[in-house]
């Protein structure tokens, strides 16, 4: 746990305590922390100098996720330095739910946000173990999963950022160990909506998701917000409030309580990492706008 988690575990109940004062890394509040990245700025979001510490520390990860996850940072930020068009990437978030205590099950929790310097456009990468024959681990629930995330961020986006610097879109995919959490080079070369010959690539945009935060988390944003003293209409409530049947149709065991386990997946977490092989470097060819 660092420094600032502890500090909020230890004064979180008093009754003074403005959660959005305290900069927390490990923090998995989506609305605190977009909140926060408005209040205090996008570098004092980043989580990248987690990554780059000791991975036994990162208690809230196991090695293999936590290892996915700097793979994929490391990643981003030598494809933003290759283009040469000075565009800024950072991750704000590794592993979310959109309001705190919101995630009640598996396909609740989102990983991996990046956002760009104007807090308008977002790249999401989700992370998961390879398909296994059980039937608990598939494409088709990795991709359902992957859409509905991004539609959940598009959505409280809209909701916290509807009246100056609205976003303009979220692109998300996700990865997995058998392709060495390696990103699609389309991902990154064009931010262009993907053709349809792109499966693992979502692109959701301000006028084009769909709605899906459910009433109660809505409230839960709402009390949170309320602490700063902002206030949401209730006409932007509407565009955002999506019902259980936005829910993806997924495997049983991404809509339980505890983390989706199975042999596989407990092989690949004790896989040495130091043995996996080299990532091919990315094609850039196609420069991004």
């Amino acid at each position: 746990m660092d420094t600032s988690a502890h500090a909020a575990s230890m004064f979180g109940g008093l009754p003074y305590f403005n959660p959005m004062m305290m900069m927390n890394v490990s923090g998995t509040c989506a609305t605190t922390k977009l909140t926060q990245c408005r209040n205090f700025g996008i570098l004092e979001n980043d989580v990248t100098r987690k990554f780059y510490g000791d991975p036994e520390r990162a208690t809230d990860l196991s090695l293999a996720d936590f290892m996915a996850r700097k793979d994929v940072i490391e990643q981003v930020d030598s494809w933003a330095e290759e283009t040469k068009q000075n565009m800024k990437w950072k991750p704000i978030l590794y592993l979310y739910e959109i309001v705190k205590a919101s995630a009640k099950r598996e396909r609740d929790w989102g990983h991996l946000i990046f956002t760009d310097m104007t807090l308008t456009r977002f790249l999401l990468v989700m992370i998961f173990p390879d398909e296994c024959d059980c039937g608990n681990f598939s494409h088709h629930d990795y991709g359902a999963l992957t859409k509905y995330q991004a539609d959940r961020f598009m959505s409280l986006l809209t909701y916290l950022h509807h009246t100056e610097g609205k976003p303009n879109w979220v692109r998300a995919t996700y990865v997995t160990d058998s392709d060495n959490y390696t990103l699609d080079p389309l991902f990154l070369q064009s931010f262009d909506p993907p053709p349809s010959t792109a499966r693992k690539i979502f692109h959701v945009t301000a006028d084009a998701f769909v709605p899906c935060l459910l009433s109660a988390e809505l409230d839960s944003i709402d009390t949170l917000l309320k602490q700063g003293g902002k206030r949401v209409p209730k006409t932007v409530r509407y565009q955002v409030l999506g019902g259980k049947d936005t829910r993806p149709d997924v495997s049983a065991v991404w809509k339980s309580k505890n983390s989706p386990v199975c042999s596989l997946r407990l092989r690949q977490q004790l896989r040495p990492h130091a043995v996996r092989q080299a990532r091919p470097p990315l094609d850039l060819s196609i420069r991004s706008p």
